[in-house]
């Protein structure tokens, strides 16, 4: 009985660690793949024509061109968005100055102390996303080029472009 017993368990024991290992081969072959991915900037944009067998210099030009285009948009979007999230702390914190002028007089200590703590948060919010913005004006031109550059060297591309 006993042997039987321990015979078992090592069975399980066996099965379990091959489970076991055939998750991970999945979730590192997943995470190849999405690697991959990541890094083939052109496969959504080769995906989207077909994923030609040949390339010609006027289909290289266009995926060049589409690809370049789809980062600008990108960019821009993300500016815009980090705009607008200023835009709005910027009004908001003016609207509360606003309304602390017309009821500073009747405002308990614990009303002022919230108002200046609110104050101190939101610049320091706009504060950020004022960098923020700034620094992604600043990289956002060499994220162009870089991305310019390895179109220009990516082997699929090279020889229609250069």
């Amino acid at each position: 009985w006993y042997q039987r017993r321990v015979a078992n368990t090592a069975g399980r024991n066996d099965t379990a660690k091959k489970r076991r290992e055939e998750i991970e081969r999945k979730k590192r072959d997943d995470e190849a793949r999405r690697e991959e991915m990541e890094l083939d900037y052109l496969a959504p944009f080769l995906a989207r024509i077909g994923d030609p067998a040949q390339m010609t210099a006027e289909l290289a030009q266009q995926l060049k061109e589409d690809c370049l285009e789809d980062l600008k948009q990108r960019l821009i979007d993300m500016a815009n968005l980090i705009q607008g999230r200023f835009e709005k702390e910027t009004q908001q914190l003016q609207w509360k100055q606003t309304w602390y002028q017309q009821n500073q007089t009747t405002m308990t200590k614990e009303e002022e102390e919230e108002y200046v703590s609110y104050c101190s948060e939101a610049m320091f919010r706009i504060h950020i996303l004022e960098e923020r913005l700034n620094r992604h004006k600043e990289l956002a031109p060499q994220k162009y080029v870089a991305l310019e550059s390895r179109l220009r060297s990516d082997n699929r591309l090279a020889e229609f472009l250069n």
